[in-house]
């Protein structure tokens, strides 16, 4: 969910090079503190101190019966919800509590309450009853006879005291009818837009859910973010019959919904790797291309969801390409989308969702649903499981349709797949972006950010938080950089500095397979990370997410020995800050020889500085750290020392 990131960073680091002074800097470096142990917690047989489930890893687990109407006069969708929640935990419950995402639309709500006065893209500017709840109620397990149930709203919250505790490995199905408005500006998750052909309706949070009841917090009910239980999401959307309907899940009835010309092409799109048409630009003004007048109810059905969105509008364009899987595994990629739209980047859109979701597929896991679904509105950037939204008219860099595909598609393995807590922005955002910016280079695509200007931006920004900031505590101004940025980064460094792709992609791979459609904590994808590397990582933990810590390598010294060229020079290097890295020391000597000496962060564990030997057999023009420039460093002008044949001398800066 990124808007304008890129131009956002470059405006950034433009205002910190203004203010920012290259002055040495003092060290502060201590090797006691630094490469301090991360105390993690003890390994269990829920979870391994190996980083992976254990034998009695459990989680629960929440499937969703819903049938809904939306009125798109009123706006108002009115709908009955069935939820069969089961008890994997070995914990006895009395209560269940679930998230009622609309009451953060209520004028009475935190979310109203804590929105700041200037613009807040996920503040709140409009103002609904938000659920509005008709009955609450509770299948009796003897006769499956529906009973009123005692249930308390508290803000965005629903706590329903169970009237017998559910006991462990069993489920209870619980009912609620409601009903609730769309707004118009959703916080940038749902909304409204007018369009000439007809409105876009979106919805995202639009039925109560319930919250993760997991072995680390018990129930998550505070800023949970993505944090879902993976069940089966099978629900109805009756809507007037000129509308299209698209959201997560497969349809289940297309011959009802559907014209038979539509059914036709939505074949061949299961069966081509072109794409196909199943409603043209032409064909949305046209009454043929709907099955006739009143009412319709579209099915969808989707496994390991818990979550949904969904779209309504009789303005879409509508896009389908197969996707190929391995193991000869198939899904159907649709783009659906106004005529107001980016309309040539549009027209491509569903090749790209394709491009994507294959590349994903081959790097760390297969696509886990039947369709992939992308819809233009008025939304930024979101998505949901198999479903994304994007602004209609997203166009260019960071707002381009490229890259948030690439990012909004990559959020099915982070985090509808590999399902962490949102409150851990970095494991949602962070890992995401990560994945976007491999995808990137993969695919040879622009992304929300390069590193380049991250490098920058990081080597001088002070934000007085570490990414390990829990999301509500994270001041807006940081959200960008780190949630998205310093993670994408550190996970770019690790992979490429620190491990090397081979070795990075197998554990990486192994943390995505073992907690797949599970919930990993932190811990564990540190510690799957270091045992599956074979690597000690506390320094890296420590220096890029669980502290705000700054990197300043500088050359101290350059020798001959002996004061002769041909029997060597030796190299000292200065730590200076609490973050360390490895050290990359390019050396050019006057007979044109480039090399170059690539040191392991464990030369700074015994103190801040490191002397090494470097075999010259001619004077040493330069030594320079960090030459191509891939760490945030924060003072630059100790980064190289030059000399001539006759002079060594203390280093000199730029």
């Amino acid at each position: 969910m990124t808007r304008f990131l890129r131009q956002f960073i470059l405006l950034v680091c433009f205002l910190l090079c203004i203010e920012y002074a290259h002055a040495q800097q003092k060290s502060v470096f201590d090797p006691q503190e630094s490469f301090k142990q991360v105390n993690f917690p003890a390994g269990n047989l829920v979870r391994t101190a190996s980083g992976k489930p254990g034998v009695q890893y459990w989680q629960n687990r929440a499937d969703y019966k819903i049938s809904a109407r939306f009125d798109t006069l009123s706006r108002q969708l009115r709908a009955t919800e069935e939820l069969i929640y089961f008890n994997g935990s070995p914990d006895v419950l009395p209560e269940v509590w679930l998230l009622l995402g609309q009451n953060r639309f209520r004028k009475d709500s935190r979310s109203t309450a804590t929105t700041p006065l200037e613009d807040s893209r996920f503040g709140i500017k409009e103002f609904t009853d938000g659920f509005v709840l008709e009955k609450v109620m509770v299948k009796n397990k003897k006769t499956g006879v529906w009973n009123k149930i005692d249930a308390k709203v508290m803000n965005d919250q629903l706590k329903i005291m169970l009237p017998e505790a559910l006991q462990t490995k069993e489920k209870i199905t619980l009912r609620i009818d409601y009903h609730f408005t769309l707004p118009k500006n959703g916080s940038d998750f749902m909304g409204v837009l007018p369009t000439t052909n007809g409105t876009i309706y979106q919805f995202s949070a639009w039925f109560p859910r319930v919250a993760v009841y997991d072995d680390i917090e018990g129930w998550n009910t505070a800023n949970s973010g993505y944090y879902i239980e993976p069940g089966k999401l099978d629900y109805k959307i009756t809507v007037p019959a000129e509308c299209i309907v698209q959201g997560s899940g497969q349809l289940l009835n297309p011959e009802q919904v559907l014209t038979k010309l539509q059914q036709v092409r939505l074949r061949e799109a299961e069966r081509s790797n072109q794409t196909v048409q199943i409603r043209t630009a032409k064909e949305v003004t046209m009454a043929s291309s709907r099955p006739g007048p009143g009412l319709l109810t579209w099915h969808f059905s989707t496994d390991h969801s818990g979550d949904g969105l969904f779209a309504v509008s009789r303005s879409f364009i509508w896009d389908a390409v197969k996707v190929d899987l391995p193991d000869k595994e198939t899904a159907l990629a649709m783009s659906l989308y106004p005529v107001e739209s980016n309309y040539l980047a549009w027209q491509k859109s569903a090749q790209t969702m394709k491009q994507v979701l294959e590349s994903y597929s081959r790097l760390w896991c297969p696509y886990p649903y039947k369709t992939a679904v992308n819809i233009a509105g008025s939304v930024t950037g979101i998505g949901g499981p198999g479903t994304s939204f994007i602004q209609y008219q997203s166009n260019g860099m960071a707002n381009g349709v490229w890259s948030k595909l690439n990012h909004e598609l990559g959020h099915n393995w982070f985090n509808m797949m590999i399902a962490g807590n949102g409150r851990q922005a970095w494991m949602v955002e962070g890992l995401n972006s990560f994945i976007n910016h491999i995808n990137g280079k993969v695919l040879q695509g622009e992304t929300a950010f390069t590193l380049p200007d991250a490098i920058n931006w990081l080597g001088k920004a002070d934000p007085n938080q570490c990414a390990a900031t829990p999301y509500e505590l994270m001041l807006y101004k940081n959200f960008a950089l780190l949630a998205y940025v310093k993670p994408a980064v550190a996970l770019n460094l690790l992979r490429t500095e620190v491990l090397g792709a081979r070795r990075f992609d197998a554990a990486f791979r192994t943390f995505v397979q073992a907690w797949k459609f599970k919930h990993p904590s932190p811990s564990d994808f540190f510690r799957c990370m270091e045992k599956e590397s074979g690597e000690n990582l506390s320094w890296f933990w420590q220096s890029w997410f669980l502290n705000d810590w700054t990197l300043d390598q500088s050359v101290e010294s350059v020798q001959y020995v002996n004061g002769l060229p041909e029997q060597g020079v030796n190299i000292k290097l200065v730590n200076k800050g609490k973050m360390v890295m490895p050290a990359v020391v390019e050396i050019v000597e006057s007979n044109g020889q480039v090399n170059r000496a690539n040191l392991p962060a464990e030369i700074w564990q015994k103190g801040g500085d490191w002397t090494f030997h470097y075999p010259s057999t001619s004077a040493v023009i330069s030594v320079r750290l960090d030459p191509d420039h891939n760490l945030p460093d924060r003072d630059l002008s100790n980064n190289t020392w030059h000399g001539t044949a006759n002079t060594i001398t203390q280093p000199t800066t730029k």
